[in-house]
């Protein structure tokens, strides 16, 4: 007779749940107990947003610094629940940023566990957390002519299948790639990042990630004879 191995089941989460975190929703951001614990969310009325550069689209990092000035436009308020069935604390209405912000929007698309994002305290400040908003592919054109001249990490979608992940100085010049003009494609998605070490990290990261899942790597980058960058 096989004697029992008794081994407990694990949630199926990469994520952390003791770290101080949020969660994206369409309609706002929710702060983890953790994360209440570290700012304690009770002695605050409101939430400061944000971002770190002047450039909705060029936007990498949100900067919230809780307070209790009178609420305003970039002064959102601290609700206890973010509806009548969800009594977690620290929700903040905000959809109208989520929206305009095309990073924060398409996070909000995603499923719950790719929605949240850890959180690192601010300086000194304990009223105060940073968060980083990763390249997510949000922006999006129909072919190099819609593409801006600015360096970031852009991919081909032919349908729903990803045909070819790359990065550039500028995203407009190298999509207009004589060699590319054969290639069969719906749209261009990208993500605008200025510094060239970013670029070369996370197009190697995301290529990693589809030979991961795939065992190959997108059509065009196999004709390319693209190969992945260790990032350690």
């Amino acid at each position: 007779m096989t004697k029992d191995n008794w081994t407990a089941w694990k949630r199926d989460s990469h994520f952390r749940l003791t770290e101080p975190s949020i969660t994206i929703y369409k309609d706002g951001i929710t702060f983890n107990a953790s994360l209440n614990k570290i700012v304690d969310v009770s002695k605050f009325m409101n939430v400061m947003i944000e971002l770190n550069d002047s450039d909705n689209e060029k936007a990498t990092k949100v900067r919230c610094v809780l307070n209790n000035m009178e609420e305003s436009d970039s002064n959102f308020k601290i609700t206890r629940s973010r509806n009548s069935e969800d009594h977690r604390r620290g929700f903040v209405s905000c959809r109208n940023l989520i929206q305009y912000q095309p990073k924060l929007k398409r996070i909000s698309d995603k499923k719950r566990s790719a929605r949240r994002i850890e959180v690192k305290q601010f300086e000194r400040d304990a009223n105060s957390f940073v968060f980083d908003l990763d390249p997510c592919f949000e922006l999006s054109a129909a072919d190099a002519t819609g593409l801006p001249t600015l360096g970031g990490v852009y991919r081909y979608l032919d349908g729903a299948e990803i045909v070819y992940i790359g990065r550039g100085k500028s995203i407009k010049s190298r999509a207009k790639d004589i060699h590319r003009g054969n290639w069969k494609f719906d749209k261009i998605e990208y993500s605008l990042l200025s510094e060239e070490k970013e670029q070369v990290l996370w197009e190697s990261q995301f290529l990693d990630e589809f030979k991961q899942e795939f065992g190959r790597l997108p059509r065009y980058n196999e004709q390319a004879g693209a190969t992945v960058i260790p990032l350690n």
